[in-house]
């Protein structure tokens, strides 16, 4: 049997090492290389905790995973960060994205707590925190950049984009799974989980490192992050 969770422990921890590479080398940009770097570095932690049977978790005759959701805590804001400092948002629609996502994790890691039919009820709190996410990333962020670099808008876009549909399937596996309806074997859930978290990560911290030459050195400073 494949150690999927260690699987993914190594791609992540090899996704890490661009951002470090980068951030050692390129002084101006190193902000953005180090939100890349904990994105994945912490998920290839906590993918190693995972694979050493660490973190698992039987509530309500249903057995999930505390460290992967601590993961997702920390991690996808993380993911909003870099989209943020792509895009330079006000400070007020930053902070609104982060709350969406820590609401969105929490109502997750409810839903694997609470019995039936409570859980499909955080489930829906979950979802209706995504979409309301969702809306700020699509509308909200584009009316308000302040960017006016081409390249930049089209790396923002295009990271945000493959974010929103690699998230939008998390939801779909959770109602597939023993926790949700049950159509999913927990052995199926467990790649799929892994290869989402993967393509969420590893991915994305590839297609950002590449598209750093069109972050200019002058942006790439903590003052100049948000737009206000």
């Amino acid at each position: 049997m494949i150690p999927w969770r260690l699987v993914g422990a190594v791609v992540l921890a090899v996704g890490t090492i661009p951002p470090l590479f980068q951030g050692a080398v390129d002084e101006d940009r190193r902000d953005f290389y180090a939100v890349l770097a904990g994105v994945t570095g912490i998920a290839a932690v906590a993918y190693l905790a995972m694979g050493l049977g660490i973190g698992d978790v039987t509530t309500a005759g249903r057995t999930w995973n505390v460290v992967r959701y601590a993961d997702w805590l920390v991690t996808t804001p993380l993911i909003v960060l870099y989209l943020a400092m792509l895009s330079q948002p006000t400070r007020a629609t930053y902070l609104r994205l982060v709350a969406a996502d820590v609401v969105m994790i929490l109502a997750g890691a409810s839903a694997n707590v609470l019995p039936a039919p409570f859980h499909f009820l955080a489930f829906g709190v979950g979802a209706v925190a995504f979409a309301y996410l969702v809306y700020v990333l699509w509308l909200r962020l584009g009316v308000e950049s302040s960017v006016e670099s081409q390249g930049r808008r089209a790396l923002f876009e295009k990271l945000r984009n493959v974010t929103i549909v690699l998230w939008g399937i998390y939801p779909v596996v959770w109602l597939l799974s023993t926790k949700g309806l049950g159509l999913l074997l927990p052995g199926t859930e467990t790649v799929v989980i892994v290869y989402l978290d993967v393509l969420t990560k590893a991915a994305f911290v590839v297609v950002a490192v590449n598209g750093s030459d069109a972050i200019d050195a002058e942006a790439a400073t903590a003052e100049a992050i948000f737009g206000d």
